[in-house]
């Protein structure tokens, strides 16, 4: 399990040369075992923006989710740059939502991407705050298109 994995990033001198490595190669997709990996993803808004503390308390938190399910979970990214977290978790039916929940309680602003992973999700169901947490998360995608597109995409 690695949280913000510094040694996927190039040196600090050599950033500017290009893009970090994509996660499809940095996260497994198989365990040790050879069975398939099941992945979640979670937006953390404003992350990136927030005091060096205040972030390595988030990465803090979910390292200690994370290891609470011992084996289970295979693999944890904090990706500052775009507010998002990626894990990837033994192929077990419940375990992503029980995680995504878990980390939920400790990080109360980490969302859900995808909210099938658990009934009770992060975003209400009925009313006006549904409609504001929608438009907040479509802006968000927004945006992290166009940093993933990087400078005249």
């Amino acid at each position: 399990m690695s949280t913000d994995n510094p040694s996927a990033r190039p040196p600090a001198s050599q950033s500017r040369m290009g893009p970090a490595q994509p996660l499809w190669r940095l996260a497994p997709t198989h365990g040790d075992d050879g069975r398939c990996l099941a992945d979640f993803m979670m937006l953390i808004p404003g992350l990136g923006s927030r005091p060096l503390p205040c972030r390595e308390q988030v990465a803090l938190s979910i390292r200690e989710v994370c290891a609470s399910y011992g084996d289970q979970v295979a693999f944890a990214d904090v990706n500052y740059a775009l507010n998002v977290l990626w894990v990837s978790v033994a192929a077990t039916p419940g375990l992503s939502g029980r995680i995504a929940q878990s980390i939920r309680r400790r990080v109360p602003d980490a969302l859900l991407v995808g909210g099938q992973l658990a009934a009770d999700s992060a975003l209400p169901t009925t009313g006006p705050r549904r409609d504001h947490w929608w438009q907040c998360l479509r802006g968000l995608s927004q945006r992290a298109g166009v940093l993933l597109r990087g400078p005249g995409g």
